[in-house]
């Protein structure tokens, strides 16, 4: 029920912010699983999360993500403790109200930036950051709007009056968006000691927030190529033995 309500809540975000989006913003992208039977990159996710540690996880959540979960990523159970030993969350609260922190857990959720909606508000001058749970799955573009998104900061047009605390982005409806430029150049680097570039970095980020809105999209994948070899088995065993039946 939690996961529904999280996406009724994007759909609607998105509905407002997204549809309205000129077709020429767009920028689609080269994602192998939006085939009929692709599959997620465990690379590409790997490097889109380290971006989103890197770049977004300041001010984006994911709830509805645990640190366990990261397993389907590739890591390891080595690498996931590795991860939560330098997060503390909140379990509980003492008696005077205050909260209790522990350490993080793999069964965890992921660690919200915020204690509430209020502090996230105080910071970003009224703007709340939404959470990154479901964000791809609000959006009919899914994957290549948060691409062009992320791709699409410019300077702003000399007829634009640009407001207080935002910034110009062709891929935003209205071209203005309180969101600034989140990827930094070099703020990643692979493991053979390479730091992807901008482009690369908004692909596999977008790829990431793909899986995180649909964990189980290989999953389905695979039982439906199972499901289709199965009837083209049976097909074509019905079919020799009608026509074996035929002949006698």
């Amino acid at each position: 029920m939690r996961r529904l309500l999280f996406a009724a809540a994007v759909a609607l975000t998105a509905l407002g912010l997204g549809q309205s989006a000129r077709a020429e913003t767009r920028t689609p992208q080269s994602f192998r699983f939006q085939s009929l039977f692709g599959t997620y990159n465990k690379a590409s996710l790997q490097v889109g999360f380290a971006v989103y540690q890197a770049d977004c996880a300041s001010c984006h959540g994911l709830s509805l993500v645990h640190y366990r979960d990261l397993a389907h990523l590739g890591l390891s159970p080595q690498d996931i403790a590795a991860i939560v030993s330098h997060i503390k969350v909140q379990k509980g609260v003492d008696p005077a109200g205050k909260p209790v922190l522990a350490p993080a857990m793999a069964r965890d959720a992921f660690k919200s930036p915020f204690p509430d909606e209020a502090a996230a508000e105080k910071k970003f001058h009224g703007a709340i950051p939404p959470d990154l749970s479901l964000i791809e799955r609000g959006h009919r573009d899914g994957a290549d709007f948060v691409f062009s998104l992320l791709m699409g900061y410019r300077a702003a047009p000399p007829n634009v009056t640009m407001p207080p605390h935002h910034f110009y982005n062709i891929a935003y409806p209205g071209g203005l968006i309180a969101m600034a430029p989140p990827l930094k150049p070099g703020s990643v680097t692979l493991a053979d000691g390479k730091k992807p570039d901008v482009q690369a970095m908004a692909h596999d980020v977008a790829e990431f927030l793909a899986w995180t809105a649909d964990p189980t999209l290989d999953q389905r994948k695979a039982v439906g190529l199972r499901i289709i070899i199965f009837l083209l088995i049976l097909g074509a065993l019905g079919g020799f033995a009608i026509r074996a039946g035929r002949r006698t």
